[in-house]
C-alpha cells in the first residue's frame, strides 16, 4: 500500500475515533448531575448515551491493549535484547511497587477526611498510596538520570 494512502486512512481513522469519543463525552456531560431525581438518574444509566460512552471506552482500552500485545510480540522476535531489558525495567518497577505496598500507609479514612459516601477499605488506600509513591519514586529516579547522565559521561572521560 502506498504511504500516502496509508497516512490518509490513519488520519481519517483518528478523526473518526476522536469525534465519536468527543460526542460520547458531551452526551454524558449533558446528562443529569448527582442532584437530579433518582428516576432521572436511573433513566440516564440505562440510556444510549451512557452505554455508548462506556462501551466505546471499553473497546478503545481493549483495542489499545491488543495492539500493545501485538507490538510487544513483534518486538520480542525482532529486537530480543531491547525487549528483555524493557521487561526487566517493568519487573523492577513492579518490585518497587511491591516494596511500597508491603510498607503500607498510615493513611486511613479519618486522616484523609473522606466523606462517608466515599470511604474505602484500608487495602484500597494502601494500594493507591503504593502506586503514588512508586510513580513519584520513579519520576525522581528518571529526573536524576536525566540530570546526572551527562555529568557521569564527562566524569568517565
Amino acid at each position: 500500500m502506498d504511504d500516502k494512502k496509508l497516512n490518509m486512512i490513519m488520519t481519517v481513522l483518528k478523526v473518526v475515533l476522536v469525534v465519536i469519543g468527543v460526542v460520547a463525552c458531551f452526551m454524558v456531560i449533558g446528562g443529569p448531575n448527582g442532584e437530579a431525581e433518582t428516576k432521572v438518574q436511573d433513566e440516564f444509566r440505562e440510556s444510549f448515551s451512557l452505554g455508548l460512552a462506556i462501551n466505546y471506552s471499553l473497546y478503545i482500552i481493549l483495542g489499545g491493549v491488543g495492539v500493545i500485545c501485538v507490538f510487544f510480540l513483534i518486538q520480542l522476535f525482532t529486537t530480543t535484547k531491547k525487549t528483555l531489558l524493557s521487561i526487566a525495567g517493568l519487573l523492577a518497577a513492579w518490585l518497587v511497587y511491591l516494596v511500597f505496598k508491603l510498607i503500607g500507609s498510615s493513611d486511613n479514612n479519618e486522616t484523609l477526611a473522606l466523606a462517608e459516601k466515599v470511604q474505602q477499605e484500608t487495602s484500597v488506600i494502601d494500594t493507591a498510596s503504593a502506586g503514588i509513591y512508586t510513580a513519584l519514586f520513579l519520576i525522581v529516579i528518571g529526573a536524576l538520570t536525566w540530570i546526572l547522565g551527562p555529568l557521569m559521561g564527562r566524569l568517565r572521560k
